[in-house]
């Protein structure tokens, strides 16, 4: 959760225009997965499972 008040984190994300959005990174600060609106969970439980369990 992030408050943007200036808008700079938006453009370092994509320039991210719609809200709520959330990213998924991995252990180096990549993107992973995008999601507009509310997040599918269980993909994202998994996807977090994965990537936590990668060295």
């Amino acid at each position: 959760m992030v408050i943007d008040n200036t808008g700079a984190i938006a453009k370092a994300f994509n320039d991210t225009q719609i809200t709520p959005t959330s990213f998924l990174l991995d252990k180096r600060g990549g993107i992973v997965k995008r999601y507009v609106g509310e997040p599918d969970f269980a993909e994202l439980h998994g996807l977090v499972e994965k990537l936590l369990a990668e060295a």
